[in-house]
């Protein structure tokens, strides 16, 4: 992909258009998705609750047609990631969680940005990175989603 269709499919207007007017934050080790659809493209935002840590928690944009090709990625906990050396803002330097991954056409999704970042533009605080809902919902505004209070989120009883 190149860089300027990765900013098409990141910036095109999308609306939700799950079935249901209900989204649940999935329970822990568990996974779940909310559809996306723009005018020209269908997308699949992932909630992934798997993995080793508490609130194992990321989020992720996809194009359908790409599916394996994140588009963008919010890692909330984990490890620091290292960044390739190459051309670009962080280029080689380790950026701590939470951290966005973008895709590049020679990187993939391999760069991470920290959140405060010009080019990340999730300006969140350390309150607001609790609420799993708001951290959801600002990700899908990142995502530029118009109708994202169209849906009811509610989360499961463990995560409170």
């Amino acid at each position: 992909m190149e860089l300027e269709q990765i900013h098409e499919y990141i910036n095109c207007l999308k609306r939700i258009v799950n079935k249901n007017p209900k989204f649940v934050i999935p329970e822990k080790g568990s996974y779940d998705k909310i559809d996306l659809k723009s005018k020209h493209f269908s997308f699949i935002v992932d909630v992934n609750r798997r993995g080793w840590k508490k609130p194992q928690f990321s989020l992720q944009l996809r194009n359908k047609a790409y599916k394996d090709q994140p588009l963008l990625r919010l890692d909330l906990i984990g490890a620091p990631h290292p960044n390739p050396k190459g051309d670009f803002p962080y280029a080689g330097q380790e950026i701590p969680c939470p951290h966005l991954h973008i895709a590049h056409p020679e990187y993939g999704d391999s760069i991470a940005y920290p959140l405060d970042s010009e080019y990340a533009k999730m300006y969140l605080t350390k309150e607001q990175l609790e609420d799993l809902v708001y951290v959801l919902k600002e990700f899908l505004k990142r995502c530029n989603v118009a109708n994202v209070d169209d849906l009811e989120y509610e989360y499961q009883v463990d995560l409170l």
